[in-house]
């Protein structure tokens, strides 16, 4: 059989190999060995292997089954054998009722039981009973974990439901279990139904382009499997919604987004390239994107990160292939966009002359790009009399002021939020622990303690008492961005045009080079007094 030709992303991801291998217990004596979680088995800081860096089980087996040409690993006895040992310690780590647990014990993870039982049964599919010793033990071991899926929802961040998807109908294939086949089809309809008018998925009350990437991922190979064409409208939608968030120097998403991913996952659209174009065109994205290095690469990636999802870009290496049409560079050049999307308040715009991107439900975190140079701006960051605060956080009681996108004036007013981004403690962590291990195997309890660790961390961060408006005025030539804070200059810190996000996301605030060769921009500050009250206020124009 002829080579398989190699590309950038087969080579981008087969460079990182070195790295994921050393995150591998890779000693046979080791009572670890298998497990892709340093931390666990060297640094020996965690307490649990957690049961999503064992995704990298998926990134062996296809580095073992791929005869690509610049591909070392293929057919190497060494990495069969770790792929196995993987798989088996994998199955050791599975929690008694059949899920896997992500960031502490007994969690009864959703987001873990579905990724890593979609990516260990892709590997068992992928290398078969005559290559993997444990095969029987695996299969059993994983339908206990779909049962599980089964009986589980996850409707904040819906790409774990995709996620579902596949890890569901991938068991129906390996044990011909018509509950999984049709679980799955009810959940691909639930999941289509939650699709926003607008082309996305709800991830924690709005749209992030890196997560929509990976829920298109999902749905790609779970129709490319179950043949269920209820999803194709939905892929394409959501497709059509992320062309408009490639941004020019070829990096794409941001503080805009609901989560501030700013990756794509690859392989979903180089696989989906041939149904639909522009799936292609952003296949096409990602590929001179990774030519150039400018946006999120595998080389980017932290170690936790590359076990999660370097399979991805070897999948999308393996279905890349050159396609007629118009290309991304082209594309790119002509693109004219002025659009407003209402429901989740972005408002984009590529004039020829300069691309702007904003959210104003998110306080108006904003992105500019022209002439190769990138203006990054998650909205305005504030020190008040000791209080850290930001403006840069998802709020649906934002006051948005921008009906089309004809308006060339429009605005977003709200309050402050305070940043808190509580570091563990010893005594905390003693006291939680000791919690899990009491009572925090019961459904109920961990549903409700993921309910509490959700809202204190991510979705809702309190609101203070200072108020703040932003708005902006489209110009022929840029943007003038007007800041009002309602504070005495005296008694703050004001910051703004930097980079900044305070949710935990566990996969953003990577580096990127853009962020090294900022704008230059003009701007100007003033005191403006309205009444009795005095008002921090500043001016950019752009």
């Amino acid at each position: 059989m002829q080579k398989i030709k190699n590309n950038i992303f087969l080579r981008s991801a087969i460079a990182e190999v070195p790295r994921l291998l050393g995150q591998l217990d890779r000693y046979r004596m080791s009572r670890s060995y298998g497990s892709f979680d340093r931390a666990y088995w060297h640094y020996r800081t965690s307490d649990i292997s957690c049961a999503r860096h064992q995704e990298a089980a998926l990134t062996l087996a296809l580095l073992y089954a791929s005869d690509v040409e610049g591909n070392p690993y293929a057919g190497d006895k060494r990495i069969r054998a770790w792929c196995d040992a993987s798989l088996a310690f994998s199955l050791s780590i599975q929690d008694t009722d059949g899920s896997f647990s992500e960031w502490y014990p007994y969690e009864g993870s959703f987001v873990a039981t579905a990724f890593v039982t979609a990516a260990l049964s892709e590997a068992l599919l992928l290398l078969g009973k005559d290559v993997v010793r444990s095969y029987e033990q695996a299969v059993h071991a994983l339908s206990r974990a779909a049962d599980w899926l089964l009986s589980h929802n996850e409707s904040l961040v819906r790409n774990q439901e995709a996620g579902c998807l596949l890890a569901l109908i991938n068991m129906w294939m390996l044990t011909g279990d018509a509950r999984y086949k049709d679980g799955a089809h009810k959940k691909a309809r639930d999941l289509v139904g939650a699709e926003d008018s607008e082309g996305w998925w709800s991830e924690y009350g709005g749209p992030d382009i890196g997560y929509l990437s990976l829920t298109v991922d999902y749905l790609v190979k779970y129709h490319a499997k179950s043949g269920d064409e209820a999803v194709v409208g939905a892929i394409t939608r959501a497709t059509d919604f992320i062309m408009n968030f490639l941004h020019p120097n070829y990096t794409a998403g941001g503080e805009y987004g609901s989560r501030n991913t700013e990756y794509l996952i690859p392989s979903g659209f180089t696989l989906f390239a041939a149904h639909h174009d522009r799936a292609r065109l952003i296949g096409e994205f990602c590929r001179v994107s990774l030519e150039r290095g400018s946006g999120i690469t595998p080389q980017n990636l932290d170690d936790r990160y590359l076990s999660y999802i370097l399979y991805n870009w070897l999948q999308a290496g393996l279905a890349y292939k050159e396609l007629p049409g118009k290309t991304i560079e082209d594309f790119l050049r002509e693109r004219r966009i002025d659009r407003y999307f209402p429901r989740c308040g972005i408002r984009v715009i590529d004039t020829g002359r300069f691309y702007f991107v904003t959210n104003l439900y998110k306080g108006g975190p904003f992105r500019l790009y022209t002439g190769g140079r990138a203006y990054l701006d998650s909205g305005v960051d504030a020190i008040v009399k000791g209080s850290a605060m930001t403006s840069n956080a998802l709020d649906l009681a934002n006051t948005v002021m921008c009906s089309n996108a004809l308006e060339k004036n429009f605005s977003c007013r709200g309050f402050l939020k305070s940043v808190s981004e509580p570091l563990m403690k010893t005594w905390t962590m003693i006291a939680f622990k000791g919690f899990q291990m009491l009572v925090g195997r019961f459904d109920g309890v961990r549903a409700l303690l993921k309910k509490i660790l959700r809202k204190y961390l991510i979705t809702a961060p309190p609101r203070t008492r200072v108020p703040f408006e932003r708005s902006f005025r489209i110009m022929d030539d840029g943007v003038i961005v007007r800041d009002r804070i309602g504070v005495r200059p005296e008694d703050a810190e004001i910051f703004y045009g930097e980079k900044s996000s305070y949710s935990f996301i566990p996969s953003s605030r990577y580096y990127q080079r853009q962020e090294g060769s900022p704008l230059r921009i003009r701007h100007q500050e003033i005191i403006e007094k309205k009444e009795n009250e005095v008002v921090y206020t500043r001016e950019i124009r752009i």
